[in-house]
């Protein structure tokens, strides 16, 4: 049977801020000091922010502003990570198959598939355009990317872009908010995927598996609201996701035959430090692969669906699969829903 290979990863982030300067910013709003904990608890020193609250607030804008923002910055970012990308994999924009992509935080039609003829690529390549998902939303538009080169034969172009800073919400702000404004970052990711060869760079899709655990589905959603996204972040999101993210997994390595230590490491999105936490303890993940995921959020927060491509791409640079071993990504977010990829070297 035919499968895809992920041969090349670029991820980008808008210019970096430390969260040292972002406590500054807010010390004097109403709920500043719940900031400044959850910030001080978070294990995060810097995320990237399209927008930069310190010269120019957003938590006043309409959602229509915080929108035609967000698409501007989006279009810029994401058609610098394609880019790089490409060059990575020495294609040029007229190679590409298809172009799909995936953001929570941009709502537009066109939106960023609008960067297909912009980036040079022919007017027959196929642009399929994935709404809102939250944090997972890479996996699925991976594996759909994934069957989709496997079928055609040709390389695809998958964009990640996800942009929190144009939706920065006005105080008062609880231990809730204070965690959303903290938590999530600024961040684009690109896949190059082609059809498998032997001997070929990167690392063969598999197989996927997902689970959705809607009795937790309130405990993590994205609306649009009058000032633009509305997060909901409970704090037994740690806990639902640690209770339920070994499922896929095993499921996915018992279809294939393969045990938990067949797994040379695993791509884990960094939703947060406690998720983190209590993700590694319940599945007894090893901890160089966590390690990975902490390094990732420490420097640009959790990014949403570019995340844990940026844990995957810094994973397949570091410590590229060799033949016959293998490599599972994980992540998770809304619904409660997780999915499990599962790949491997040459």
């Amino acid at each position: 049977m035919p499968h895809a290979r992920i041969t090349d990863i670029a991820f980008r982030t808008p210019p970096l801020v430390s969260m040292a300067d972002l406590v500054d910013h807010v010390a004097g709003d109403t709920g500043g000091d719940a900031v400044a904990r959850v910030v001080e608890n978070s294990a995060i020193t810097t995320k990237g922010m399209a927008v930069d609250p310190r010269t120019e607030d957003p938590r006043q804008w309409s959602t229509r502003q915080r929108m035609d923002r967000s698409l501007t910055e989006a279009t810029r970012l994401g058609a610098a990570t394609v880019r790089e990308a490409l060059g990575a994999a020495g294609l040029r924009p007229q190679d590409v198959g298809m172009l799909a992509t995936v953001t929570t935080t941009t709502h537009s039609a066109p939106g960023l598939d609008a960067l297909a003829p912009a980036l040079g690529m022919r007017e027959n390549t196929e642009i399929l355009s994935l709404g809102p998902m939250g944090c997972y939303a890479a996996v699925p538009a991976l594996t759909t990317c994934a069957n989709w080169v496997a079928a055609r034969g040709r390389p695809a172009v998958l964009l990640a872009v996800d942009l929190f800073s144009p939706h920065l919400q006005p105080p008062p702000y609880d231990k809730e908010a204070a965690v959303v404004l903290t938590l999530f970052g600024d961040g684009a990711a690109a896949v190059v995927l082609r059809p498998d060869a032997p001997g070929a760079p990167g690392s063969r899709v598999v197989d996927a598996e997902q689970l959705t655990v809607p009795a937790h589905a309130e405990d993590l959603q994205v609306h649009l609201g009058d000032l633009g996204l509305r997060i909901r972040l409970a704090p037994t999101m740690p806990d639902v996701v640690a209770s339920a993210v070994g499922l896929p997994a095993k499921e996915l390595l018992a279809r294939n035959g393969l045990a938990w230590e067949d797994v040379a490491w695993w791509a884990v999105h960094p939703g947060g430090r406690r998720i983190l936490d209590r993700v590694e303890e319940a599945i007894g993940l090893p901890a160089d692969s966590v390690a990975v995921a902490r390094s990732v959020m420490r420097e640009y927060g959790n990014t949403a669906a570019p995340a844990v491509l940026g844990v995957l791409g810094r994973l397949q640079c570091t410590r590229p699969l060799g033949p016959g071993e293998y490599g599972v990504v994980l992540a998770f977010g809304p619904g409660a829903t997780i999915w499990a990829v599962l790949l491997c070297g040459s």
